[in-house]
């Protein structure tokens, strides 16, 4: 079983048991953990709106929002206090290069295996843009082809996966 996958599965049986009432203290440091970045958050409300919507994610930032407020079940899965759902347009800001982020609205994705490229950095720093993708991957991305296809939702297996050099790298080091 792949990694992406096992994440997901992860998620998944995460929200389905705050969702019966179970989930303590550990529970909630894996979900901080888990959502430490805007472009994590992002994506795992996108994820968890599909589930509970016919697979489909929200049409808009502000279906997005109203999703994120009004489901009692998402801030604490995403580690939010009322604060953060105070400013919650601060979540849509990338921690990297402070811009807004880019997200591909109104996408049929399946939460269990799915790859899709969800929320993308626009500027990024030094030619390195993220891609956050529906099975909580976060890619980095310097081909900017590579990159446009993936806004675009021409994605393979390869687009999907890391980018050369860090093949390079991880097989370097076995």
């Amino acid at each position: 079983m792949n990694l992406g996958r096992m994440r997901c599965q992860f998620l998944l049986l995460c929200f389905v048991g705050l969702a019966i009432g179970c989930g303590g203290d550990k529970t909630m440091d894996t979900f901080r953990e888990m959502n430490k970045l805007n472009m994590s958050k992002l994506a795992n409300s996108y994820v968890m709106f599909a589930s509970v919507n016919g697979s489909v994610g929200p049409k808009d930032a502000d279906e997005l929002k109203n999703f994120i407020k009004n489901d009692e079940r998402v801030p604490p899965r995403l580690g939010l206090s009322s604060s953060d759902l105070e400013n919650l347009d601060d979540i849509f800001i990338s921690d990297a290069d402070g811009e807004p982020f880019q997200i591909r609205f109104g996408l049929k994705i399946r939460t269990d295996e799915d790859r899709s490229p969800l929320i993308f950095d626009k500027v990024g720093i030094d030619g390195m843009r993220r891609v956050a993708l529906a099975d909580n991957e976060i890619l980095e991305i310097s081909d900017a082809k590579k990159y446009d296809r993936m806004w675009a939702g021409n994605v393979s297996a390869k687009d999907s996966g890391p980018e050369e050099a860090e093949i390079d790298v991880e097989s370097e080091g076995e």
